[in-house]
């Protein structure tokens, strides 16, 4: 059994969702079936979760977050407000994602491996930035705010603008 889940005023949690302990759900927030959300998150007001979606520990999503399903989310990951997280996004623990963030597969297609949208450990994607299906941000990547990301992001690498590009690296 559940220990210590809260859940806000009109939030619908559909059959087949599982939630972990110390679990809070804000107002007005729809978790669709087949979700399922770890230990110690806060999933703000006005959050939707598709069908798929895969919340690890110690995460926390701000208001107005959607993801479209078959999203991976670890450990202690933050998404800020306002942000869209598209269908075969991967992200790994320790992930900082700014306010109004997309990440989008473009073109319907398959779900082979290099289409999916993956972010590494540790990355940080600055607010108002759009990442683009089949792109790897490498661990511990910048990426500046308002970037399209359409390629590859390399470990450790700072990219800024539209298309984003290397801007320096980091140690």
């Amino acid at each position: 059994m559940r220990k210590n889940l809260k859940v806000g005023q009109y939030t619908i949690i559909e059959d087949n969702v599982g939630i972990g302990d110390n679990v809070t759900i804000g107002d007005f927030c729809k978790i669709m079936s087949g979700t399922i959300i770890g230990n110690n998150c806060m999933i703000m007001d006005y959050v939707k979760l598709m069908p798929g979606t895969i919340i690890g520990n110690d995460c926390k999503l701000d208001d107005y977050v959607n993801t479209s399903g078959y999203v991976t989310i670890g450990n202690n990951v933050r998404i800020k407000r306002c942000s869209m997280i598209g269908q075969a996004t991967e992200i790994e623990d320790d992930v900082w994602i700014g306010s109004h963030i997309t990440t989008t597969r473009i073109k319907y297609v398959g779900k082979s491996d290099e289409e999916w949208i993956k972010l590494k450990k540790g990355c940080f994607i600055g607010s108002h930035s759009l990442v683009l299906a089949g792109v790897t941000v490498g661990e511990n990547a910048i990426v500046a705010a308002g970037a399209i990301v359409a390629k590859d992001c390399l470990p450790n690498g700072i990219y800024i603008g539209c298309p984003a590009k290397l801007n320096r690296m980091v140690e």
